[in-house]
């Protein structure tokens, strides 16, 4: 998206036919390589951490010249500039990017936290993305990640797309992080409102539940109007929700990583344990144990999610 958005800048207003093309080896200090061999010349740019490199057709002088000018102007506008046109358009500070192309698709909308704060996460993100995907490094460690679903997606949920990407980070580049989920934007126009729902539930989220990776606007916002309760309302409802055994549940690690995972994965005792590297008959007999103290069988879908709640408001005591 970057490189396409470079391109264009430099078509519009240098009036050069440039392309996208592999980094040399070694680039001169001024950043242009003019390859009398291959009649080409190359220049380089570094933007968001990333370096992008571009090529006209020509080894002259001539070309030599334009190169560096292009280079010039796209350090100076793009790469340089604290108004990268992605980002502002993300945080709601700028329109639409130029070139793209306003729709009716459907994008999940993603904060990628990285406490490392490099740019191992921005990359792989910019190497998996599609043509129509927007991925940009938003500073302090954030990286936002718009994915259209497409018509054949192969998600069900932004959700269930957040653990995935999780899951990969961690094992392709080993890197761990946090990811606020801003849920499903119906439109290139609506992608600020969604990265800021994203930010705000993983920044929100973190400091709340730290000990999770992955964080939804959608119970953020529960938590949010949770914690307008007195304390007095909150205690009475736990107590009524989860009967007077409620603090041997909820101080007990084992059954409330049970809970838990069981909830995670949609109430799938299967892949449940499988998850947490459990008999799936030891994970049955915590499920049994929580039903016994609490009177909720989270096995339903109506108590499990009574249960959630009720664990969310008992976190804020």
């Amino acid at each position: 998206m970057q490189a396409e958005y470079i391109i264009k800048q430099i078509k519009s207003v240098c009036g050069l036919d440039v392309t996208e093309t592999a980094t040399p080896d070694i680039v001169p200090d001024g950043g242009v390589l003019c390859d009398r061999e291959n009649d080409i010349t190359v220049f380089t740019v570094v933007c968001d951490g990333k370096t992008y490199s571009f090529k006209l057709q020509g080894s002259t002088i001539y070309q030599e010249m334009m190169a560096a000018l292009a280079r010039v102007y796209v350090l100076a506008v793009i790469s340089n500039s604290p108004k990268n046109p992605i980002c502002e358009f993300l945080r709601g500070t700028g329109g639409v990017p130029h070139g793209v192309h306003v729709g009716k698709s459907d994008y999940f909308v993603f904060a990628v936290y990285s406490a490392a704060g490099n740019s191992n996460v921005t990359d792989y993100l910019m190497t998996m993305a599609d043509e129509c995907d927007f991925v940009a490094d938003m500073a302090d460690g954030i990286t936002a990640l718009c994915k259209e679903t497409g018509n054949d997606a192969d998600y069900r949920s932004a959700g269930e797309f957040a653990a995935v990407l999780k899951e990969n980070l961690s094992e392709e580049i080993k890197e761990q992080v946090k990811i606020g989920v801003g849920g499903v934007a119906h439109g290139v126009s609506e992608l600020p409102k969604y990265y800021a729902y994203a930010k705000a539930a993983l920044v929100g989220g973190a400091e709340f539940d730290p000990l999770s990776d992955i964080y939804s606007y959608k119970e953020y916002a529960l938590i949010k109007s949770l914690s307008a309760l007195t304390a007095a309302d909150k205690e009475r409802y736990v107590k009524t929700v989860l009967d007077r055994s409620y603090r041997e549940v909820l101080s007990d690690a084992e059954l409330m990583t049970a809970a838990d995972a069981f909830i995670k994965h949609s109430l799938n005792i299967s892949e449940a344990s499988r998850h947490m590297y459990v008999h799936r008959n030891t994970l049955i007999y915590r499920l049994d144990k929580i039903e016994r103290l609490t009177g909720l069988n989270i096995r339903n879908f109506n108590d499990a999610m009574t249960f959630r709640i009720a664990c969310l408001v008992y976190k804020m005591l």
